[in-house]
């Protein structure tokens, strides 16, 4: 009877799987490139082994898709360059709240990658929801970069997380997209200087009728902005 047991023991712990891993979630991202560390947010779902989502940055927000098999997570996806798109290659191992891997800047060299999870907000009371952000209307923002300074005004339409608008300054003016998720806000435009297509991608935070952060120039330049609400 005693050996009888210890088989039927041994027999259920064989047949209790390892916890699967999911990468489901919103991560933090930081990738070491050839030209720096550059911060991003990811947001991914696992719907079998596939993996689909966004990534957030100085480029805006951008769509991407991949794989997952255990721990084993790839990701892929594409952002503007000057001279064309630039396809990025992630790959990396998933430990519990965290991913570590490499990553292909498509030609442009190699780096490590790191992310990790974003712990779950609780659901937003009634009270809570009717008091989240809005930043529809016109803005006017202050650019600090190494060459100079500028003073755009954008206008902003707000449908739940979307941002829609125009961009008006010294390029001209231009249709703008973007997201706001919680205090976080992303947007990007596509501006003409000399014949040549450059993205400026905005990404910083919001605090009512305030926001601050980092503006991306292509591949060209970089620097802060701050922003006010009229």
């Amino acid at each position: 009877m005693r050996n009888l047991c210890m088989a039927v023991v041994c027999a259920l712990a064989v047949a209790v799987p390892a916890a699967a891993q999911d990468a489901s979630g919103t991560w933090d991202a930081t990738f070491n490139t050839p030209n720096g560390p550059r911060p991003a947010t990811l947001v991914v779902k696992k719907d079998g082994d596939k993996l689909a989502g966004s990534i957030s940055g100085p480029q805006g927000e951008i769509a991407v898709e991949g794989s997952q098999k255990g721990p084993e997570v790839a990701i892929w996806f594409a952002v503007q360059g000057n001279n064309g798109p630039i396809n990025i290659s992630l790959t990396g191992k998933q430990d519990g709240d965290s991913i570590a891997g490499t990553a292909d800047f498509g030609g442009n060299g190699q780096g490590e990658w790191t992310a990790k999870r974003q712990a779950r907000a609780p659901a937003a009371s009634s009270d809570a929801a009717g008091s989240s952000l809005d930043v529809s209307g016109s803005w006017t923002l202050q650019v600090q970069t190494g060459a100079g300074s500028g003073s755009p005004t954008v206008t902003f339409k707000q449908d739940g997380e979307k941002l829609t608008g125009q961009y008006s300054g010294q390029f001209g003016e231009s249709s703008l997209t973007g997201t706001l998720k919680g205090t976080d806000i992303t947007f990007a435009v596509d501006v003409n200087a000399e014949g040549n297509t450059i993205r400026v991608a905005y990404a910083g935070t919001v605090d009512k009728d305030t926001m601050k952060g980092k503006v991306n120039f292509g591949d060209l330049a970089e620097g802060t902005f701050t922003g006010k609400r009229k």
